[in-house]
């Protein structure tokens, strides 16, 4: 059974079998888009390896005793117990063969669950992706572990009990010539609180760090009808880029959203003077007005990226290890967003961080469980202090004082 497949040579793309990545990489190529070459290794290899390890029942079970109290010691055992398995070798052999036609010294391995990249839900970040892998089988193979076993990462676990999504489910690992970007990004084709205009946020080299939220990206955005620059904003990355070059990213980026017919979060780079497209999801939630508006004074400043306003306590969370001081109801106040921190945004009322964008993946998943948040307020985690009691302007991106 043919369990490693080439994208450019997948004509029926199916998500049960391909993940949400893998299918819409797939369908991307078969559109003539510009994609990295690489191949799916298909869910069908995931569930063969459990099989072949007698781990299936093992892992259903565990996973059927999973809840909001035992989560974190449960995520770690099956997680352990698949990386513990040995890799079929039918499946090693496989790998071992597309890798040898791939021919290139190095790869991004991406995992790709079937319910990810879903109108349902993003799972933005909630996944294992590893970039710059050298591509030697040994090397590879472990990351494939990794990635299969990121299913029951603690921070998806607690997503998927949250959006009652089952947890044991099929997923497929994406392997792609890794591709040198000097410039990458992601593109909103409908901007988090402007259905008129579209989003797109910028950093230097490869676009993880725009996911991760570990810098405040250049932001511009663009008329959706016209293509015509809106708006350009630089704090930190402070990129040089001619319109020109956007307005076709633009351009591109819509022509993805009417094949997918849905508004499409889009991750993109820039290598060698041309534009590739690394992968596309719809965007999982319309954002709705903002409700309330304030006329207190303003204490901090930054970008609007989940609409809406309410009132509470901050929680000053540093690091991850810090997580568990979280209570339900305050306010997530943090240096960066990142993935690890998905059991504290689960308690939050709204977050304000330091850095990040608004497609950072923190701020996805705030849109999706409907609470504000501002992100690159540079100073947040300095101005605001445990219990101090603020108002969270999500839309416009501003923080009140109130007490």
């Amino acid at each position: 059974m043919n369990m490693v497949k080439f994208l450019s040579e997948i004509r029926n793309p199916k998500v049960s079998e391909l993940g949400g990545k893998g299918h819409s990489l797939a369908v991307l190529m078969n559109n003539r888009f510009n994609v990295p070459k690489g191949f799916v290794i298909t869910s069908e290899a995931f569930f063969k390896f459990l099989k072949d390890n007698n781990l299936m029942e093992k892992t259903h079970k565990l996973s059927s005793n999973i809840n909001e109290n035992n989560f974190q010691e449960a995520s770690q055992e099956i997680k352990k117990v698949i990386l513990n398995g040995k890799m079929p070798e039918e499946i090693s052999t496989q790998i071992k063969d597309n890798l040898n036609q791939l021919n290139v010294q190095y790869v991004s391995i991406r995992s790709s669950a079937v319910n990810e990249d879903s109108l349902k839900a993003s799972f933005a970040g909630l996944h294992d992706t590893f970039l710059n892998v050298k591509a030697d089988l040994g090397v590879v193979l472990e990351n494939v572990k990794k990635c299969w076993a990121s299913l029951f990462n603690e921070r998806a676990v607690i997503y998927k009990l949250k959006k009652e999504i089952p947890l044991l489910e099929g997923i497929a690992v994406i392997i792609q010539a890794m591709t040198p970007a000097k410039i990458s990004g992601i593109a909103f084709t409908v901007h988090p609180t402007n259905d008129k205009a579209m989003l797109i946020e910028l950093v230097r080299g490869l676009g993880d760090r725009v996911v991760s939220g570990e810098v405040i990206p250049d932001t511009v955005v663009i008329n959706r009808k016209t293509l015509s620059m809106i708006e350009k904003k630089s704090k930190g990355e402070k990129i040089k880029i001619r319109e020109n070059i956007l307005t076709n990213l633009a351009k591109i980026c819509l022509k993805v959203e009417n094949l997918f017919n849905f508004p499409q979060d889009i991750e993109w780079c820039i290598s060698n003077n041309r534009l590739w497209l690394l992968q596309s999801r719809a965007i999982t939630t319309p954002l709705p007005p903002v409700e309330e508006k304030t006329r207190i004074k303003m204490i901090l400043n930054g970008l609007g990226a989940s609409p809406g306003v309410v009132k509470g306590r901050v929680r000053v969370i540093l690091n991850p290890k810090e997580v568990s001081n979280m209570s339900d109801g305050e306010i997530l106040v943090t240096t960066m967003t990142n993935p690890l921190y998905v059991t504290a945004i689960q308690k939050a009322k709204a977050i304000i961080t330091d850095v990040g964008g608004m497609i950072c993946h923190a701020a996805i998943v705030a849109r999706e469980l409907g609470i504000p948040c501002v992100v690159g307020t540079e100073n947040a985690t300095k101005m605001l202090k445990d219990n101090m009691e603020v108002i969270v302007n999500g839309t416009e991106g501003k923080i009140y004082r109130s007490d």
